[in-house]
């Protein structure tokens, strides 16, 4: 991930200094693409070696925690790949150093920032009154690892789907009363309630194909999202027996057009992955120099980070339960 994220710090307007990684080759291979960077093999001697605004967290998550209080003392503001601690108290602590040092930070939300996001926000009005938000996200992110890694893997990716129910329902979540069941290793079944939108969440390290989608159902029709593309399609709840016969062709020809000029603009924009993840890291370095407010607040990536807690606590529970 240091790697799509020193790309989009360069296109971000930002000159990369320096690249810390404990395989110092691997900083040094990094470093090598930009002509301002050298590699270290400790991040402690990057700070006190070089001058710099961000840095940019993409290690293990045990390690974060730690990496961010030596560059909140040093200074230095944080965007933080996701999930940004281990725990909803860290993160807490994370911010009130940061208030005391006067940094900011930035978790790595980035699917909230997809232009498909974006779009799919002007849509709500046109689907009615909103019923029922849901994210499927098959991964093989876990692949080759081992069994005891797929609950780890797909726990790190809860962050993603609980930042697009903030971004859809403008709103913070709730932070208990979800419903979580864990049928096997590397597989989450989550479900909760705001307000009168119900919300669903299905993680699985081992269902195939892999898919990255979210579906926003209303009163009035549907919109679909494909996050590992980045792009929305709206389908009208108007019924008729025509509409029902025509669904399939409609469908088809809207997401062949969607898909195809979403390719179209990614390859302008030589976006080749993780999308949302450059309007991101714009929207972060914006804020930094015009002393704006950041795009995810504190406030909202508490919410996250406490929501996740209360899912992995429940998913911990039943499964002893089951055993």
């Amino acid at each position: 991930m240091g790697t799509w994220h020193a790309r989009a710090a360069g296109k971000a307007g930002a000159e990369i200094v320096g690249v810390a990684d404990i395989h110092e080759a691997q900083a040094v291979g990094i470093a090598t693409n930009y002509p301002q960077a050298r590699g270290f093999s400790d991040v402690r001697e990057m700070l006190k070696q070089e001058s710099f605004d961000v840095l940019h967290i993409c290690t293990p998550t045990a390690t974060h925690q730690t990496i961010a209080e030596l560059a909140i003392t040093a200074g230095v503001n944080l965007f933080i790949e996701k999930p940004m601690t281990q725990t909803a108290a860290e993160t807490i602590c994370l911010y009130k150093l940061a208030a005391n040092h006067n940094v900011r930070l930035c978790p790595a939300h980035q699917f909230a920032f997809q232009q498909g996001v974006e779009k799919a926000k002007k849509m709500l009005p046109r689907i009615g009154q909103t019923i029922h938000l849901q994210a499927n996200i098959c991964s093989a992110g876990a692949d080759g690892l081992g069994i005891e890694r797929l609950d780890t893997v797909g726990s790190e990716i809860l962050p993603h789907p609980l930042s697009l129910f903030q971004t859809f329902l403008n709103d913070l979540l709730p932070e208990d009363g979800w419903e979580v069941f864990r049928p096997r290793h590397g597989e989450f079944r989550i479900f909760g309630q705001a307000g009168e939108t119900s919300l669903s969440i299905f993680v699985s390290m081992n269902a195939r194909p892999t898919t990255n989608s979210f579906q926003i159902f209303g009163t009035d029709g549907m919109i679909h999202l494909d996050l590992f593309h980045d792009f929305a399609v709206i389908e009208s709840g108007k019924v008729s027996k025509a509409r029902k016969i025509l669904r399939p062709f409609d469908s088809a020809v809207k997401n062949f057009y969607a898909a195809t000029m979403n390719l179209t603009q990614r390859a302008f924009r030589s976006e080749t992955a993780y999308p949302g993840l450059q309007r991101l890291v714009n929207s972060f370095y914006k804020s930094l120099r015009e002393d704006g407010e950041p795009p995810i607040t504190p406030e909202q990536a508490i919410n996250v980070a406490r929501v996740r807690d209360f899912v992995l606590y429940r998913a911990m529970t039943n499964q002893l339960i089951k055993d």
